[in-house]
Order: structure tokens, then C-alpha cells, then sequence
């Protein structure tokens, strides 16, 4: 309904014939304003851009922690759950192991066995510098103490490569401040080293991983600030990879995206956007609404004087809302960039919804 009432309009145009100039045309101001027509200057600028990408939130996986028994054992208490929220050096759970047990009662029998080998030696010492006893049973007992020592030694090596040991029983404590993502197991759970317990997340980190076509990788370089949108709101990150190969699922490439979450807008597998920002060289760039296209020629509709008439430009590529322009227009030409199509259908006898 629009077009027709703007064909009404343009057909009624009162255009004095000594006006009309070749192609061109003069239109009154009050047409140009009810239809709403724009103008502005040309000037060589350099403009930003925006690509968005579609995106998925992944865990940071330099900020996760796969928690684990050092020793065979039993849970014997559990001080969180999964989904708890827990804090770097905070309990986890206690474990009570046999083989910790049987360790404990062997350095405390080369405890005794120490002690009594110092005291022999210091006796035997005192013999010696006395000229009681000879040298060789002397050394005998100095030979023996050094030997109850070294074994005390190596076994408090052992148990300290356990971990951190009290009232007999191994303390897991998390690495992280973060979340318990996942628990593997129950109170009296039989456990060795090769079952998680629990799997801990930091959030205030997160990985976004955006999928961008072949074509635009050239775009993206590590370490350029990129911004993330999620449905709770906008944050920022860091390329810091970009993929050479090509997802079989959606043929793009992955870019993963180091993301701040310090205001926990960003979910493990929550699909996000991607927002690139670029600023292109200094160049002559025009709204794409100002592009019109007639019989496979690219035209704008340039004003001159109060007089309209089209243009030829050969166009570059598209960024955004915007087309660089290689040839056909200069600095300071005026150029419309709302309202065109009403102008194409004035001369070329056409319209679009």
C-alpha cells in the first residue's frame, strides 16, 4: 500500500520541464520530506565494523581439577556435594586406607627404634672418648643409629607423598576456588587412584568457543579483545586459538575465547554470541541502503544543486551496514541513503516492497 501511495506521488511530481536536466531530476522539498528522503556528504573515513558468531560455552579446562585418592581406601566422610560452592584449600572428603595404616605403625616402630639407637650410640660415644671400649664397637653403634635414622626418613618420604595425613587418615582438600561440577562418589565408597571423587570448576574463567567461516579467519589474530553476548548479559574475552581444522558438524573453524565471568553471566554449554569489532582503513564507505541495483549495474542516487540523478559505483565488499567504494563517487558528492528505492522507481518505472 505504501509503494503504490509513493508511486501516486512520484507520478504527480509537478517537474518544470526547463528543469529537467538529462537524466536528472528536482524534487520539491515537501515530497523529499514526506517521503522521508536522506542525504549526506561523502568523506573518506574509517569506519567499525561488527561480524557476529554463532558460539558455545565451554570450561576453562586450565581452571579444572580432577580430584582423586592418592592411596586405596574407603570414603570415610564427604564435607561437599556437587553443585556446593568451595573455596581453594577447603575439605572435601577423609579417606581411611589400610596400606596408610600399616605405614604409620611401621615410623612409629623406627621412632622407638631410633631412640634407642641414640642412646646407644651416645653411650657407646662416651665409652669411646673414655678409652673404655675400642673403636669398632663405637662405630658399630654410630653405623646403627645413622641407619634407624635414614629409615625414619624414607618412610616419612612415603607417607608425606601421600598427601596431607591426620588422626590416620588422608585429607583431600580442593586445588581452586569454584564449583563442585561433579560427584562420583558416597560415604563408605571403596576408592584407588584411578577413580575420581569429584570433578571442581573455576567459573570466574570460562572458554567460548565461536565458529567462524574459512573465509573470516583472516579476521581474527590472538590476543585481539573480542565481545561475548549471553541471554544474562555482555561480557568480554582474549582470542587465544584459532583452529586449523574444520568442524565436521558445521564447517567453520573454531576460535576459543578466553572469557571473563566474574558476574557469572556465563554457562557451561550455553550458546552465546561472538561480536568482532574491526576499524578498516581510511576509504570511502556508504550505507548499503544506498545501493540500488538496476539491470546488473550497482547505482546511487547522487544530489547536485537540488537536482537528483543516478550514479554507476563499483562497489568493494560489504562490512555491517556499510559498502566500501572503489570507484564512482569522490569526497564531498552527496549521496542518498534513505529513501533510493522511491528515487529508482521515479526513474526507472520500478518499486519494491
Amino acid at each position: 500500500m505504501r509503494v503504490l501511495l509513493v508511486l501516486i506521488l512520484l507520478i504527480n511530481f509537478a517537474f518544470a520541464e526547463e528543469e529537467e536536466k538529462l537524466n536528472k531530476v528536482k524534487i520539491p522539498k515537501e515530497v523529499l520530506q514526506s517521503l522521508d528522503i536522506k542525504v549526506e556528504k561523502v568523506k573518506k573515513q574509517s569506519i567499525e565494523f561488527l561480524k557476529k558468531y554463532p558460539s558455545i560455552v565451554k570450561d576453562d579446562l586450565t581452571l579444572s581439577q580432577a580430584i582423586y585418592s592418592p592411596v586405596e581406601g574407603l570414603v570415610k566422610k564427604l564435607f561437599v556435594k556437587e553443585g556446593d560452592k568451595v573455596k581453594k584449600g577447603q575439605k572435601v572428603a577423609l579417606i581411611y586406607s589400610p596400606e596408610i595404616t600399616k605405614l604409620l605403625s611401621k615410623i612409629y616402630l623406627a621412632k622407638v627404634n631410633l631412640e634407642n639407637a641414640k642412646r646407644i650410640f651416645e653411650r657407646e660415644k662416651q665409652l669411646y672418648e673414655k678409652r673404655i671400649i675400642p673403636y669398632t664397637r663405637y662405630f658399630s653403634a654410630l653405623t646403627n643409629y645413622e641407619m634407624a635414622k635414614g629409615k625414619l626418613e624414607a618412610l616419612n618420604k612415603s607417607l608425606k607423598a601421600y598427601g596431607e595425613i591426620k588422626n590416620g587418615l588422608v585429607i583431600l582438600r580442593s586445588g581452586l576456588d569454584g564449583y563442585v561440577a561433579k560427584q562420583d562418589v558416597i560415604l563408605g565408597d571403596s576408592v584407588g587412584t584411578d577413580r575420581r571423587l569429584f570433578k571442581i570448576h573455576a567459573h570466574n574463567r570460562l572458554w567460548v568457543i565461536a565458529f567462524a567461516p574459512v573465509e573470516d579467519l583472516k579476521l581474527f589474530s590472538k590476543g585481539e579483545k573480542v565481545e561475548v553476548i549471553s541471554p544474562l548479559g555482555i561480557t568480554y574475552g582474549t582470542v587465544d586459538f584459532i583452529s586449523h581444522a574444520v568442524d565436521p558438524k558445521t564447517k567453520r573453524n573454531p576460535v576459543r575465547i578466553i572469557a571473563n565471568n566474574d558476574k557469572d553471566i556465563l554457562k557451561p554449554n550455553m550458546f552465546v554470541d561472538t561480536i568482532l569489532k574491526r576499524k578498516l582503513p581510511k576509504g570511502i564507505y556508504i550505507p548499503a541502503s544506498a545501493v540500488v541495483y538496476q539491470d546488473n549495474e550497482t547505482l546511487v542516487f547522487v544530489k547536485d544543486n537540488g537536482y537528483f540523478y543516478p550514479v554507476r559505483v563499483k562497489l568493494g565488499k560489504r562490512y555491517g551496514k556499510y559498502f566500501q567504494v572503489l570507484n564512482g563517487l569522490k569526497e564531498g558528492d552527496e549521496v542518498v541513503v534513505k529513501g533510493a528505492i522511491y528515487l529508482k522507481a521515479k526513474f526507472f518505472g520500478e518499486a519494491e516492497e
